[in-house]
């Protein structure tokens, strides 16, 4: 029998952690071929199923999400009319908890596994290579022979020591992230969340979480994404495996960490600020700093906490942090919202992302939408379309703040530009809406596309903020361009702040005479042409960092880079 564990991913970098652990869970125990398939959402359903048709499968089995749901129900129905005798079988957080319902709508799926699936996959596959009867497999919801939807009751999670390691040939997960889990479960009640489901916390053997990191280090994959859904809920553990993490540290690889600030000990603060910079990166999620809509969604509002751990983490320079929000949450309004985004961006996390609710299936939040007129989209990802508190005009007026901040504050292509121009609005909200609502009325016909339209954008933009010199805005665009990109030409845009010296004269002191080491040390040894390769020198009428009316002249480094992305650089002169 040959079982194909189907993953289609949202992209092409991602890897599903899911069906790998079925995988390498199985194996061993079964006679049958097991195989693993990736996709992406950016695939054509066609060639999927073309590709799954050639493997000659007699099983398949979806990992189903809000991402591509709609995308495997078309894939199985075309899938059962080209092999009527296939058995299909979804599972995933996208159908364990409503189950019947699901089945009853796929007449294409026979088999869904609901919840964790390690335990019930095996048994299920012993079951179809001995033939067996179905009504003793916990965990499934399937068709008895009458036609009759049957759910089993709920299956026993594997024990984490069991686990297998995930990537048995991790040389296919060059340049992809790497998904791995220490711990199951949460302990949190978050009402938008499924781990709130699952109270109790389960660790694996840390000997075992440090044999597998091991093996990503090794390997120097990329990045290792952890989704542990608070990964310091155990705050010796986390320690434990952070300071593994710097002990063995191969200069390469990231580590990313959900991470609860309200349980983030001093210990953990003081050792995260020894590692190398880029070594780890953070996630917080704040959702709003409504304490009224906290409460509702059985969410501890510890703002001045996130704060405090922010800072602390963020003076080190070490660090990644990015912080989130959600709109639509019970009793909070737009007012309210632009309160809590004015609050996060404070903080000048290193990405603010701004969601927006989504009603799982099987979460807290499905109950209460009547008691908050929450309207959501009947398709998935079931996204907010209004409530009580915010109107359908809201929402929409929210995305185009969400993409405003994702092009002009995540890009972190705008960091000094945007300084500048927020001192003339009186909160960060303020100067989105005004990117927002320029952009409407003046790009509409030739939208903003690209990085260069992007700089054009943030130039013309500045008529609508009273008190800005676009003079001195000139000046800090120019910083921004220079520190994330190595001038290889002269843009349109920057023909306004043209570069406006010698610069051989420059490159003559500074390179031939080597200068350069003097700034930063890393270039001792270098020859001219190699410096020059990996520096640019800049000549401003302004202080961009100041705004002082001051010749200045910036020694950009592009072997360094801060957090941001963007280059180190030093006023010379």
């Amino acid at each position: 029998m040959k079982i194909l564990l189907c993953a289609i991913n949202a992209k092409y970098i991602h890897t599903n952690i899911a069906v790998r652990l079925i995988k390498g869970y199985c194996l061993s125990a079964l006679s049958s071929d097991i195989d693993v398939v990736e996709y992406t959402i950016n695939n054509y359903i066609d060639d999927i199923v073309r590709d799954l048709y050639k493997k000659s499968p007699d099983v398949i089995a979806f990992s189903c999400y809000i991402w591509n749901i709609e995308m495997i129900k078309k894939i199985m129905k075309i899938m059962k009319v080209i092999m009527p005798d296939i058995r299909l079988i979804m599972g995933g957080p996208e159908v364990s908890y409503n189950a019947t319902e699901v089945l009853g709508e796929c007449p294409d799926c026979d088999i869904i596994i609901r919840g964790e699936g390690e335990r019930s996959s095996l048994e299920l596959f012993s079951a179809f290579e001995n033939k067996a009867d179905l009504s003793d497999i916990n965990g499934i919801t399937y068709r008895n022979n009458d036609g009759v939807i049957v759910s089993n009751n709920a299956s026993v999670p594997a024990d984490m020591s069991d686990l297998p390691f995930p990537y048995d040939d991790i040389t296919q997960t060059d340049n992809k992230i790497c998904y791995y889990e220490a711990s199951r479960g949460c302990p949190f009640n978050c009402q938008y969340c499924l781990s709130s489901i699952e109270k109790k916390v389960r660790f694996a053997p840390i000997e075992k979480v440090k044999k597998e990191l091991k093996i990503f280090i090794d390997h120097k994959v990329k990045q290792v994404k952890f989704v542990d859904r608070t990964f310091n809920a155990n705050s010796k553990f986390a320690g434990e495996i952070i300071e593994f993490i710097m002990d063995n540290d191969n200069g390469i690889t990231n580590f990313h960490f959900e991470v609860a600030a309200e349980l983030m000990t001093e210990e953990l603060i003081t050792l995260l600020q020894k590692a190398r910079k880029g070594l780890f990166q953070l996630e917080i999620g704040v959702q709003s700093t409504n304490e009224q809509t906290l409460s509702e969604i059985s969410r501890k509002g510890e703002f001045e906490k996130i704060c405090d751990v922010t800072s602390k983490i963020k003076s080190s320079y070490n660090i990644h942090i990015h912080l989130d929000l959600i709109a639509g949450l019970p009793y909070e309004n737009l007012k309210s919202f632009i309160s809590s985004y004015n609050d996060v961006y404070s903080l000048r996390p290193h990405q603010l992302q701004l969601g927006f609710l989504k009603i799982l299936h099987g979460s807290g939040m499905e109950n209460m939408c009547d008691k908050h007129g929450i309207k959501y989209s009947p398709y998935a990802p079931y996204e907010i379309l209004k409530t009580d508190e915010l109107s359908f005009d809201d929402v929409l007026f929210l995305k185009e703040i969400e993409n405003m901040t994702e092009k002009y504050y995540n890009s972190n292509r705008f960091v000094h530009s945007t300084e500048y121009l927020v001192k003339f609005c009186d909160t960060p909200f303020e100067m989105y809406s005004k990117f927002a609502n320029f952009e409407k009325l003046h790009f509409k016909e030739s939208a903003v596309h690209n990085k260069n339209d992007s700089y054009r954008f943030i130039l013309s933009v500045v008529r609508e903020f009273d008190g800005a010199d676009i003079e001195e805005l000139k000046w800090c665009l120019k910083l921004d361009y220079i520190l994330h990109e190595k001038p290889k030409g002269t843009p349109d845009w920057t023909e306004c702040c043209l570069n406006i010296f010698d610069k051989n004269d420059v490159y003559e002191r500074l390179v031939r005479q080597n200068i350069v080491p003097d700034y930063f040390p890393e270039y001792s040894g270098f020859s001219p042409k190699e410096t020059a390769n990996y520096t640019h020198i800049e000549k401003m009428p302004v202080n961009p960092v100041n705004l002082e009316k001051k010749e200045t002249i910036i020694l950009v480094n592009y072997k360094n880079r801060d957090l941001y992305g963007n280059a180190k650089f030093m006023i010379i002169a």
